[in-house]
């Protein structure tokens, strides 16, 4: 019962977001749209914010599932940027709305992108001899790379198309991680 209301709450969320900004939705809206009361919200989610993270996280697992290695990065990649053009006024809506809610869409972002970047990463040839803090420190350079990329995308109106984006990515990071794990052996 707990995910069938976490889902009805999750559904009116994106359907008000559709015309107002994240900003301007009350718990009582959602509460209302959803045919629940305040107190099974609050037994769910702290605050909208909260609920619009599940939102992205739930999201988030089901369009990367099975596509975060170096051969199917590129549909995982492909999959996020159609999710977000698919819910593009939710996103827009959300983008804009306050400072709170960006740094939020970074740090979920993070968590859609960073799984694909350990993906590329230990599918590469000897990347069991990187040392910890190299391997983490080259995942963060292309998961903040990538998520800054993607947000700047969204606050460009997410233009260009996302296959297009998705193309130019894929012949920039062609090979350029195993390089960097070359680098990084250890000795």
């Amino acid at each position: 019962m707990s995910n069938i209301t976490k889902r009805a709450l999750a559904a009116s969320l994106k359907k008000l977001l559709e015309r107002a900004p994240l900003d301007k939705i009350t718990i009582q809206d959602l509460v209302d749209d959803a045919e629940v009361s305040r107190k099974t919200f609050y037994y769910h989610f702290q605050d909208i914010y909260d609920l619009m993270e599940w939102c992205i996280v739930e999201d988030g697992k089901r369009i990367l599932e099975g596509n975060v290695t170096a051969d199917t990065w590129q549909q995982g990649l492909r999959n996020v940027l159609a999710y977000l053009q698919g819910n593009r006024a939710m996103i827009l809506n959300g983008y804009r709305s306050v400072q709170r809610q960006g740094d939020m869409l970074k740090v979920n972002l993070s968590r859609l992108v960073r799984p694909i970047m350990e993906g590329i990463f230990d599918s590469q040839p000897d990347h069991e001899r990187v040392d910890g803090e190299d391997r983490e420190l080259i995942l963060k350079l292309f998961s903040y790379g990538l998520v800054e990329l993607i947000l700047y995308w969204i606050g460009n109106g997410m233009k260009p198309d996302g296959e297009y984006l998705v193309a130019r990515l894929d012949r920039i990071f062609d090979g350029s991680m195993e390089t960097l794990i070359r680098k990084c052996l250890k000795k």
